[in-house]
């Protein structure tokens, strides 16, 4: 099986001498070797800077369409970069309806973040790009084991956060960020109620789902961030979550990195609602 540069090229390319082969490429005086024929040297750099070509782009990372502050894309960012998989983020910006355009509608019909866009593969819904990037990146990762019982609680966990407990995160932060407005006692109440008490009961260890860091983890902490530290919420009416959170963040590296500026931006945010 012909290796390297020379798979790619044909019968006639290579100068074969079989009967059978195209015929032979005119070769210049003085490139005859022991027999063989020699390639010219510009049609050498031509194949090897070709190949550089088609390994570059090969080895170009995905687009994720992204929303700083957004806890399923930080999610999603959180897991690429704990499994070391580089992403070329493209923010979409809500507030110009870049996610109604008729380009960003091609690729997700749902006008919802993140997608993500592996060499022409699209991809959108947080835990579905989760899984996506498990599979190909790292399929024996500590942080999905294959264990049926433990997967089923991670898969419990972000199924809850995603269906049950997100939709009313998101009832609660729109009215801040569209209508610039403080939260009521009792819009607050809510979120205590449904929201907060809703991630404690996700918390079964010392970590999500047991004494290791799993999926389930990177999923909360990335709803957490903005949950616990937005300032109108008391964590200490949560020890449990709040002690969880702060036992975890260490555990992610990447969490200034990713975090941090999203939290900084809602708390002044907030320091500006009327």
């Amino acid at each position: 099986m012909e290796r390297g540069w020379r798979a790619l090229l044909t019968p006639r390319e290579r100068g074969c001498r079989d009967a059978d082969a195209t015929a032979r490429l005119p070769i210049k005086k003085g490139l005859r070797r022991r027999g063989r024929y020699q390639f010219a040297p510009n049609f050498r750099r031509f194949v090897v800077g070709t190949c550089s070509f088609v390994q570059y782009f090969a080895a170009m990372p995905a687009i994720l369409y992204n929303l700083p502050g957004s806890p399923p894309c930080g999610f999603v960012r959180s897991l690429a970069k704990h499994l070391g998989v580089e992403l070329t983020l493209k923010d979409v910006d809500f507030a110009k309806k870049e996610h109604l355009s008729e380009e960003y509608l091609k690729i997700n019909p749902f006008h919802k973040v993140p997608t993500l866009v592996d060499d022409g593969f699209v991809v959108y819904e947080s835990n579905a790009i989760a899984y996506y990037l498990l599979r190909k990146y790292a399929p024996e990762s500590d942080l999905y084991p294959e264990c049926y019982k433990e997967r089923a609680r991670i898969d419990q966990c972000l199924a809850a956060v995603a269906s049950t407990i997100q939709p009313h995160q998101l009832l609660f932060f729109r009215p801040r960020f569209w209508e610039n407005k403080k939260p009521t006692d009792e819009e607050v109440t809510a979120f205590e109620e449904n929201v907060l008490k809703g991630f404690q009961y996700l918390v079964t260890d010392q970590f999500a789902t047991g004494d290791k860091l799993t999926l389930a983890d990177l999923c909360l902490v990335s709803n957490l961030a903005i949950s616990l530290e937005n300032g109108s919420v008391d964590a200490s009416k949560f020890p449990k979550l709040a002690a969880y959170y702060e036992r975890v963040k260490p555990e992610l590296a990447y969490f200034e990195e990713i975090y941090r500026p999203s939290i900084t931006y809602l708390q002044q945010r907030w320091s500006e609602l009327k």
